[in-house]
């Protein structure tokens, strides 16, 4: 019976959580976050970011170790150095994370309030252990928000690893404010940091759990960015934006089936600059830089939606236009010809024009090389006529090879 009932009383025991060896665990992430971040500059990763986050898992694993090392320690020592550096950390996180949205880090007015932290941490670290946990709760909520406002705000798509980075972000933010409430509504729970009552050890664990899901989920959202740059440089020309010719091919075969199938017209259309050489000649590659941006521009605005425009190498590109008949592929390539030639009636690469050459396909079964093909030779044809025109090729229904 009396082994009975000290069992019965145990199991009457509230839960307690260890919070010295939750803090050692924690550490112990929070390193081995930090060793991974450094591991990653050094490959594929190039973010200026991830050694900023790097600096903020140290500025916690720092204030942990302050506070793990309470006992020892004076006072004031853990108080201001350990919740000081925890603070810090939550800065360095959130200005990472505004940098990865945003483009710019917190303002010098926002880490103004670094000092201004540590002033309130030092006037008050002889505060009762509860009213101190309220304060610093609602300190850390508050250094949260920069970076939750950056996600959450200016439309940013929550796909994929930014998912994960807010869900956990908004974990620990929920954590802290929780943790004050509790502490206000239940203070002796809250009487010694390093005890293992259920408050003090259950959000203590959630709040930085919560951050260190958020460094990996940020890790997975800059290579999810390097994934999408790498496929841009797949298919897009550098220089101008355009797609590049590999990707054109393969537009133009599934336009080509596309219209075949859904039986409507397609335009296609090849795009030359003239006396661009003189460009290059007279005012150098930058200035004929310039002047393929300023042309790119200059068409694009003019385009749909579903117009493709890619750039075949130097100064040729061309037109893929999906539901186009000639006489709707006259009036847009005119109305390119005429703007390009005002564009640069005034510039330093004045004289420049484009002759285009343009094939149109109704009931026609060409394969993407005759549509080239075709659309060349009334490049030439504009070419040959005086440039600065607009030449269609007649169209032969000829079956696509095989």
């Amino acid at each position: 019976m009396g082994a009975g009932r000290a069992a019965l009383l145990r199991g009457n025991r509230p839960l307690r959580i260890d919070v010295p060896t939750l803090i050692v665990a924690l550490m112990i992430g929070y390193s081995l976050l930090a060793l991974q971040l450094l591991v990653v500059r050094r490959g594929l990763l190039r973010e200026a970011g991830l050694r900023l986050w790097a600096a903020g898992c140290w500025a916690v694993f720092g204030g942990m170790l302050m506070l793990a090392g309470r006992p020892v320690l004076p006072l004031w020592m853990s108080v201001v150095f350990g919740n000081g550096l925890l603070c810090v950390g939550a800065m360095l996180f959130g200005d990472v994370l505004r940098r990865h949205v945003q483009g710019r880090g917190l303002s010098y007015w926002e880490w103004g309030a670094a000092p201004v932290v540590i002033l309130v941490l030092v006037l008050t670290w002889s505060w009762p252990t509860s009213a101190r946990v309220i304060l610093v709760s609602f300190i850390g909520a508050v250094l949260l928000l920069p970076g939750m406002l950056a996600l959450l705000g200016r439309g940013v798509k929550l796909g994929g690893a930014l998912l994960t980075v807010v869900l956990m972000l908004g974990l620990s933010f929920a954590a802290l404010v929780v943790r004050g409430i509790w502490a206000w509504l239940r203070p002796a729970e809250f009487n010694d940091l390093l005890s293992g009552s259920l408050g003090q050890g259950l959000t203590f664990m959630i709040v930085f759990m919560g951050l260190l899901g958020t460094g990996f989920g940020y890790v997975l959202a800059c290579f999810e960015r390097v994934a999408v740059r790498l496929e841009e440089m797949a298919f897009t020309d550098g220089l101008t934006g355009c797609v590049n010719r590999s990707a054109i091919d393969a537009l133009l075969d599934h336009n080509i089936a596309r219209a075949s199938r859904d039986q409507t017209p397609l335009a296609f259309a090849i795009l030359d600059l003239d006396h661009f050489k003189q460009v290059n000649d007279r005012l150098g590659h930058l200035a004929g830089d310039a002047t393929l941006k300023a042309f790119v521009a200059t068409v694009r605005s003019r385009l749909r939606g579903s117009d493709v425009f890619g750039r075949m190498g130097g100064d040729e590109f061309c037109l893929v236009l999906p539901r186009t008949d000639a006489q709707g592929a006259a009036a847009l390539l005119e109305q390119v010809r005429a703007a390009v030639q005002a564009r640069f009636a005034q510039e330093p690469g004045a004289g420049v024009t484009v002759s285009v050459g343009v094939v149109v396909l109704g009931d026609e079964r060409l394969g993407a090389s005759q549509v080239y093909g075709l659309a060349d030779q009334a490049l030439y044809a504009a070419k040959h006529q005086g440039r600065n025109r607009v030449e269609f090729a007649p169209v032969r229904a000829v079956l696509a090879p095989a």
